[in-house]
């Protein structure tokens, strides 16, 4: 039996309004991406690094962010922001190679890139979503640049009682045993100055503009 022309309209209809709710479906899923890679691209050029770094690195740096940044919604635990922490550093210093003398970045070159494109993406930027960004908040790490370094080694003859050599008070000398120590610093800093009242990543803001002034 063939279709009423009443029922053909209909039909003509509800077919534009797919497509058209299609169209509206990939326009959003444009605008999303382009803001994601917006951010990514405002948080790459925050760190103010990438000069280090070989020609293509910001290209490279970009590329594995968006991909980190993709999984951010499966971080449930210390243990899992940890691990993506690792690999993030321990791919860096095996991919780049820094632009004057072609040696490979240090632990504490990579986790700076990191901890500053966490901060922008999921502090400044509440990704991926509002919720997320305030689960994943407490655990992103302070970043370190070298005021803030020789505040923390400072603080670590304090707290520790062990001091360490001045050639030791740059980012380019900071290991992985090294930056573990100093985010410790930078939480016992928190619970002696603030109170516990701060995270790490608010930290680093407000001892940033502190130190650099």
């Amino acid at each position: 039996m063939g279709l009423k022309s009443g029922n053909i309209a209909l039909c003509i209809q509800k077919i534009k309004m797919l497509k058209k709710t299609g169209d509206q479906m990939d326009a959003m899923e444009l605008a999303k991406q382009a803001k994601k890679q917006n951010i990514i691209d405002m948080a790459v050029g925050f760190t103010a690094m990438i000069r280090l770094f070989q020609g293509r690195s910001a290209d490279l740096v970009k590329e594995k962010l968006a991909d980190l940044f993709e999984g951010l919604d499966r971080i449930s635990s210390d243990k899992d922001f940890s691990k993506m922490h690792r690999d993030f550093c321990q791919w860096f210093v095996t991919t780049i190679r820094l632009a004057k003398i072609e040696e490979p970045p240090s632990h504490g070159h990579a986790a700076k890139v990191l901890d500053l494109a966490l901060k922008v993406y999921v502090y400044y930027c509440k990704m991926p979503s509002p919720a997320k960004a305030e689960s994943l908040m407490p655990r992103l790490n302070g970043a370190i640049d070298t005021p803030i370094l020789r505040h923390l080694f400072k603080k670590l003859e304090d707290i520790y009682g062990k001091s360490c050599s001045r050639h030791l008070w740059t980012v380019k000398m900071i290991d992985k045993e090294t930056y573990d120590l100093l985010q410790k610093v930078i939480r016992q800093d928190i619970r002696d100055t603030f109170d516990d009242n701060i995270s790490p990543v608010q930290y680093d803001d407000i001892m940033g503009r502190r130190l650099n002034c």
